[in-house]
């Protein structure tokens, strides 16, 4: 599966949610999405091109939609998608 097959239904079953608010579900896929790109430096096109990179925008959309309160709102990303954003990273500035 690659980041841009990713949809709601897949992102309800990843949470383990079945009744999320769909607006929201939709905001943090594009926010995790742009995260993605924007500490890459990859086009929507070339995260596609990595099928692991789908698991980084999972993690990230996770911890947006999970820690979406300011009292537990995580100020760095996490471990698994940071490695995997990592690997192909062309964003060095």
């Amino acid at each position: 599966m690659t980041v841009s097959e990713i949809t709601i239904d897949f992102v309800k079953d990843w949470l383990g949610i079945s009744d999320g608010d769909e607006t929201a579900l939709n905001a943090c896929l594009t926010a995790a999405k742009k995260q993605a790109m924007s500490y890459s430096g990859l086009t929507a096109a070339e995260l596609d091109e990595h099928e692991d990179i789908t698991f980084a925008v999972l993690g990230i959309l996770n911890d947006l939609y999970t820690s979406n309160r300011p009292d537990t709102a995580q100020t760095a990303m996490n471990t698994m998608s940071q490695k995997i954003l990592n690997m192909y990273s062309q964003n060095f500035l």
